[in-house]
């Protein structure tokens, strides 16, 4: 079974965004070898920037997969489907990144997709995956982390959006700096205590009870 709390999402935009021609649709799904944008990792605090590796991607890692075109990463609107290789979503590795096209289905989110392309509403291209164990490396640049994706384990679904600019990291690379798992020290329950002791709101149930009990609400 795999955890969800460990996929993650990368968008993106420019070169990679879906074109549309008739109902036919192509974009990248994933770019390889470029720098993205700086991400902010809440949990630890750390800013980075990542570079997904060519090597990263493989035919035989698609052709294993069950990948689902979705709208907006949305599970009940999907558009095309390629299941281990085969389907309505065509697929290809190029020098650039995973290029994918399908023809929009005669659906309403098929109809609603073409005419969000033509408008110029929907203009980012993204994916859903799981790195695999040990399949990424870290290092520091200044004040900057670059963690550069070297294999991915899984690719569960590409996907057209309206905010390319979204990523999402999980709690996985959260706790990986420079390839190493670092276990949970118990910080967030030392600091929960502190705020007790000092008086402080720190969840946010004891923040609503103390706004609760400043108005009498």
């Amino acid at each position: 079974m795999t955890n969800d709390k460990n996929k993650e999402i990368r968008s993106f935009t420019g070169a990679a965004a879906p074109t549309i021609q008739g109902r036919a649709i192509t974009g990248y799904a994933i770019v390889f070898n470029s720098l993205s944008e700086v991400m902010m990792d809440w949990e630890s605090r750390r800013r980075f920037r990542e570079i997904i590796s060519p090597k990263a991607v493989s035919n035989e890692l698609i052709q294993q997969s069950d990948i689902k075109m979705l709208l907006e990463h949305d599970k009940s609107r999907l558009l095309a489907r390629s299941k281990h290789g085969k389907g309505s979503l065509k697929w290809s590795i190029d020098h650039r990144g995973v290029l994918y096209s399908f023809d929009a289905p005669k659906t309403a989110d098929g109809d609603f997709a073409v005419e969000m392309l033509r408008r110029g509403d929907i203009s980012g291209s993204s994916f859903a995956f799981y790195v695999a164990e040990d399949g990424d490396t870290w290092r520091k640049d200044g004040e900057i982390w670059v963690r550069t994706i070297n294999k991915i384990r899984m690719l569960t679904d590409f996907s057209i959006v309206s905010d390319p600019a979204y990523s999402e990291t999980s709690a996985s690379v959260r706790s990986r700096i420079n390839g190493t798992p670092q276990k949970d020290n118990g910080y967030k329950k030392r600091l929960h205590e502190a705020a007790k002791k000092a008086g402080i709101a720190f969840t946010p149930a004891e923040k609503i009870a103390e706004i609760k009990k400043k108005y009498n609400l």
